[in-house]
């Protein structure tokens, strides 16, 4: 097997009771999940989340 280094960009969009992004971000970070498992031809060696904020983003309906 070889190994490959691929990267997805997701982008969440959250309702939050928190007043500002940064406690937000905060708690996204510290009690949320996000889950990539093995398939049967791809091991999972490692990743990592890499985080950034952005304000006021305007709801665009792109067709979904």
């Amino acid at each position: 097997m070889k190994t490959e280094e691929l990267f997805f960009i997701v982008r969440i969009e959250v309702q939050t009771a928190h007043e500002n992004i940064n406690d937000t971000l905060r708690d996204m970070e510290s009690g949320s999940r996000f889950l990539m498992t093995d398939t049967p031809k791809v091991k999972v060696i490692s990743s990592e989340i890499l985080t950034t904020k952005s304000r006021n983003l305007k709801t665009t309906n792109h067709g979904t």
